[in-house]
């Protein structure tokens, strides 16, 4: 590989990381802002009943954070099961509404995990929605925590990012949840471009020659 290309090469790349880091559009995705408000349920140690109004950037139904137990929290020390306790007419749902550009790709993320583990696992199954897309969550097991990552391209100026469970609301139990996230996808950087750009005019002049 000659010296030019290998400069190009390395513009690109650092261009490429530096636009990577974008910040989290989801507030209190890991669902560390524990409430200063008292817990409606819980067992008082390692899982506690909010109200979802209670939890900062969540709306919806109740929700639980547990900590220190049925597994640690994937990230952070906090994690939620979307199947909470307490009545409900429906099966149970989170969700939360972040600013969008119009056009523009996003980044989708989050850590799931099952509760029980035995037969009834498939019975934790949940809904994910956002922006007219949909994913139904099947695989997850008791222990290990699994990740979910995809994309959208946002068509207006807003979009709602939902988690739904699909077992009837008289079972309350299942669907672990933590560290979630939308970012920006990052657009090719302007070096990136202006290196490809050499790349092109290179090759035409020895194509000249």
């Amino acid at each position: 590989m000659n010296k030019l290309l290998k400069t190009i090469l390395s513009i690109s790349l650092i261009g490429g990381i530096s636009g990577q880091a974008t910040a989290n559009l989801i507030t209190n995705g890991g669902f560390e802002e524990i409430p200063t408000s008292a817990a409606i349920g819980g067992d008082n140690s390692t899982w506690f009943i909010y109200a979802s109004s209670q939890v900062n950037g969540w709306e919806g139904d109740n929700l639980e954070l547990w900590t220190n137990r049925n597994p640690d929290a994937s990230e952070g020390n906090y994690h939620a099961e979307l199947n909470a306790d307490g009545a409900n007419d429906d099966n149970w749902s989170i969700f939360q509404t972040f600013d969008t550009v119009a056009g523009k790709a996003y980044s989708v993320f989050f850590a799931y995990s099952a509760r029980r583990g035995d037969d009834t696992v498939s019975s934790e199954a949940f809904d994910v929605t956002v922006d007219g897309l949909s994913w139904s969550i099947t695989d997850h097991v008791k222990g290990p925590w699994k990740t979910f990552t995809s994309t959208f391209i946002a068509d207006d100026n807003s979009a709602t990012l939902r988690f739904s469970s699909v077992i009837p609301y008289s079972r309350t139990l299942g669907n672990f949840i933590d560290d979630v996230r939308v970012t920006d996808v990052p657009a090719p950087s302007a070096l990136a471009l202006l290196g490809l750009g050499l790349v092109s005019l290179r090759f035409a002049r020895k194509r000249k020659i």
